[in-house]
């Protein structure tokens, strides 16, 4: 992607036309977009927002979508909305703590019992928090979500003990889940998302971390057809929208944009339980996916090892006490 495209990609992004007549005073147009290919449904709740402003706006707010890292690649989301490049975009946790360091308080090992103690610790206070860092950085957080508890995928065997993990190559995805990974004794490899089949076919990568959902959507079941079902963390995801573009709008359209976010959001929820309690399961048995979950015995030996991770943020994160204040408070 060039520099002069992306100015002017960006001088689009936020340009605001008046119309002759019209309730929310002014005409909008936004660039929204995210990695997800059409084959992983964690987009189409993206591809909902930008449906639902379009239509809450009567057609005042046009969204532009381009899916699938088509436009820019998981790792530029935040420069990309933070710049004003494109409008919005995804924003996850452990890509984005290099950015906002405070990120991985969030993402730490077996933070959250299940998904109704996050959302709990989320409508408790992890909401406001969030999106005070996402603000300061020029990105307004319009709303929050689990990006799915990352498992680990092995091209031939599973990893559910800590000395599973020694020496492995594992393809991390930044932030606290590398420093577990280390933990645990894996070497981990960074690469990109477009890259990962390309890695574990030539055998840079072993194996991956990240959700059930990208697994299969990217089709990396068929390069790492193990699937050890061990949680060792959930990421933060939400939808992120440069703070100029968030100022220029009326009132009305704040609303519009708002609750789409909050329709977004709702249907984020209920799909991420949905996919990992149930549809990932019987997707993983109709490709012939061999599936191990962890027994009480396994995840407490996990916790034990990786507990000093717990450690050492503590020590150069001092938000960290914050979080799990938070946390503790939703059990």
């Amino acid at each position: 992607m060039t520099r002069k495209f992306l100015a002017t990609l960006a001088a689009g992004a936020v340009a605001l036309v008046l119309a002759s007549s019209t309730t929310y005073g002014q005409s909008v147009t936004m660039t929204l977009a995210h990695q997800y290919p059409s084959t992983q449904p964690i987009g189409d709740g993206y591809n909902l927002w930008a449906k639902r402003v379009e239509e809450l706006s009567n057609g005042d707010i046009k969204v532009k979508v381009f899916p699938g890292s088509t436009l820019i690649g998981s790792d530029e989301s935040f420069s990309a909305v933070s710049s004003g490049s494109v409008s919005a975009s995804n924003m996850i946790g452990g890509f984005q703590t290099g950015d906002i360091p405070e990120l991985a308080s969030i993402t730490m090992p077996f933070l959250f019992d299940d998904y109704a103690h996050y959302k709990r610790s989320v409508d408790g206070g992890l909401r406001e928090l969030v999106s005070g860092w996402y603000e300061g950085k020029g990105i307004k957080l319009l709303s929050f979500f689990p990006k799915g508890n990352d498992q680990v995928f092995h091209k031939s065997k599973f990893l559910m003990a800590p000395e599973d993990f020694v020496g492995a190559q594992i393809r991390g995805v930044g932030g606290a889940s590398d420093d577990v990974l280390r933990a645990l004794g894996a070497n981990v490899v960074r690469l990109p998302t477009t890259e990962v089949t390309q890695g574990l076919q030539r055998g840079v990568v072993d194996g991956i971390v990240t959700n059930c959902v990208a697994h299969i959507g990217r089709s990396w079941f068929e390069q790492s057809p193990y699937a050890s079902i061990v949680s060792l963390k959930n990421d933060v995801e939400g939808l992120g929208l440069n703070l100029d573009v968030w100022d220029g709008l009326t009132e009305a359209q704040q609303k519009v944009v708002t609750d789409a976010a909050a329709e977004m959001e709702a249907v984020q929820w209920e799909l991420m339980e949905r996919v990992e309690s149930k549809d990932c399961f019987e997707d993983w048995e109709e490709r012939k996916v061999n599936v191990q979950v962890t027994t009480p015995e396994q995840k407490a030996a996990l916790k034990e090892k990786v507990a000093s991770v717990y450690d050492d943020y503590k020590a150069k994160l001092p938000v960290l006490e914050k979080v799990l204040k938070v946390v503790e408070a939703a059990r």
